[in-house]
Order: C-alpha cells, then sequence, then structure tokens
C-alpha cells in the first residue's frame, strides 16, 4: 500500500499581529504568540490558526476535499527544487 503525504510549501513570511485580521486561532481559540506557525485553510474561509491545529482541521473537515486533491494530483512529480 503506497503512503500519501501532504507537501506544505516551504516558506516563511514574517507577519505582524497587527497585521492579520485575527490575533488568535480560528479552531484553538488561543492567542498567537512569538514566532507560533499560522496558516489558512485552503478549502473554508475559517480564518488563521496555529498550522498544527489547521492540520488537524483539515483532516477532520475536508477529507473528502484532501482525497480528491490526492488523485487529482497522484501522477504529478515533484519540482527539482522541492
Amino acid at each position: 500500500m503506497l503512503t500519501d503525504v501532504l507537501w506544505r510549501e516551504g516558506w516563511l513570511k514574517p507577519l505582524s499581529i497587527e497585521s492579520l485580521p485575527n490575533d488568535s486561532c480560528s479552531v484553538c481559540k488561543k492567542d498567537f504568540e512569538n514566532l507560533d506557525f499560522i496558516t489558512s485553510c485552503e478549502f473554508c474561509d475559517i480564518g488563521l490558526s496555529h498550522d498544527s491545529c489547521c492540520n488537524s482541521h483539515l483532516i477532520k473537515s475536508h477529507i473528502d476535499q484532501i482525497e480528491a486533491k490526492i488523485e487529482k494530483h497522484k501522477e504529478k512529480k515533484l519540482h527539482s527544487f522541492q
């Protein structure tokens, strides 16, 4: 059986809390702290969340969409820089 992993783009964009639409995680509701990794869901408008919270949200709330995306991109290779 093949194992599928989900690739997240590997770039960092430092942001100030003051520039964000919310200063707490949309999933766990905890305030963002210095050097927290944050992201947003690509399937819904839940808002910004901790990276790990978003991972859990994706698996819990969007498994069908993730599986469809896996099937759509199954045969695509990574670029040489990835």
